[in-house]
This record gives C-alpha cells, sequence and structure tokens, in this order.
C-alpha cells in the first residue's frame, strides 16, 4: 500500500531460531514512526503451515515474513 498508516501488519514467523525477535523488532520500529499501525504475530513452522496463511491472509494487510537462522 502506498502507506502503512491505521494498517494492519502480519509478523510470520516460521519457527527458527531468532526469527521472532527479529520480527518483534522490525514491528516496534515501525510503530515508532508510523500512526495507528497494529500488529499481529503468527508463530509457524518449516514450512508454514496454509491455516496459518490463510488466517493471516484475512486479518491483515501487509505481512513481514523471516527464514532466520
Amino acid at each position: 500500500p502506498p502507506s502503512l498508516e491505521g494498517k494492519t501488519i502480519g509478523l510470520v514467523w516460521n519457527g527458527k531460531a531468532n526469527g521472532d525477535i527479529a520480527l518483534r523488532r522490525a514491528g516496534e520500529l515501525i510503530q515508532q514512526r508510523v500512526p495507528n499501525v497494529k500488529l499481529k504475530f503468527y508463530s509457524g513452522a518449516l514450512p508454514t503451515p496454509t491455516f496459518i496463511l490463510d488466517q493471516a491472509k484475512a486479518e491483515i494487510d501487509v505481512a513481514i515474513g523471516c527464514t532466520a537462522d
């Protein structure tokens, strides 16, 4: 979208070590810079199960995913 203001951002973690830390930090930084942003965290696996992706698609406007080691 042209702006993240007022949007819900999904943080999609695949369960790899420390990826959750990186995602949560990215969310914090976005919230500091963009008004009215909401965050939703999704904990998955590798690969992320379809039902989690489907839930995220229904609930969020934008997704950030990570594959950390």
